[in-house]
């Protein structure tokens, strides 16, 4: 039962790394950046290489979620794409969480050595996290309002795929956790 909610969580997360990746020449680096990272960490305990411990992937995700939660930049930019960075690094904190909670807390690169501590308050709060992330997910994969046309349809679609992509994959990987 976990290696098929990995395997999907790991899919979700694919989709979410291409829907970043197809985003276009507006793509911002970081998080393109935070996409493949999360890419990478969750393919790195998926597929149990131990490329990394999952404590360093933990670190380096928070890193980069905060990182590309912050903007320099001086421009204009709408309240959507605001929310979709907050949900991003957001999304990256509770993957990191998660990742930790399933290593059991240790910087082993045995990524399933916790499954069984799925009773402690941290635990239940991260999953709990992680269902009203992806319940905000869904919102906004739904309700996002959408660039006015000329824009392309493909931008459309990848503003509403992108969040419930993020969503599932956290999801998934919570229920990997209580399993």
């Amino acid at each position: 039962m976990a290696e098929l909610l990995h395997t999907g969580a790991l899919a979700a997360t694919a989709l979410s790394t291409c829907c970043a990746a197809a985003a276009g020449p507006r793509a911002r680096v970081r998080e393109l950046a935070l996409a493949l990272i999360m890419l990478a960490a969750m393919a790195d305990v998926v597929g149990g290489w131990g490329l990394l411990a999952p404590v360093w992937w933990a670190a380096l995700l928070v890193v980069v979620a905060m990182g590309s939660a912050v903007s320099r930049a001086r421009r204009a930019v709408s309240s959507a794409d605001r929310s979709a960075r907050a949900m991003d690094a957001l999304g990256a904190i509770l993957m990191a969480a998660l990742l930790l909670l399933m290593s059991g807390g240790t910087v082993s690169t045995g990524a399933h050595a916790g499954h069984g501590v799925s009773s402690s308050a941290l635990v239940w709060t991260v999953v709990a996290a992680s269902v009203l992330f992806a319940a905000a997910s869904v919102h906004m994969g739904v309700k996002t309002r959408m660039p006015q046309p000329p824009s392309p349809a493909r931008a459309r679609v990848l503003r509403r795929i992108a969040p419930l992509a993020m969503g599932a994959s956290v999801l998934l990987m919570a229920a990997v956790v209580v399993v």
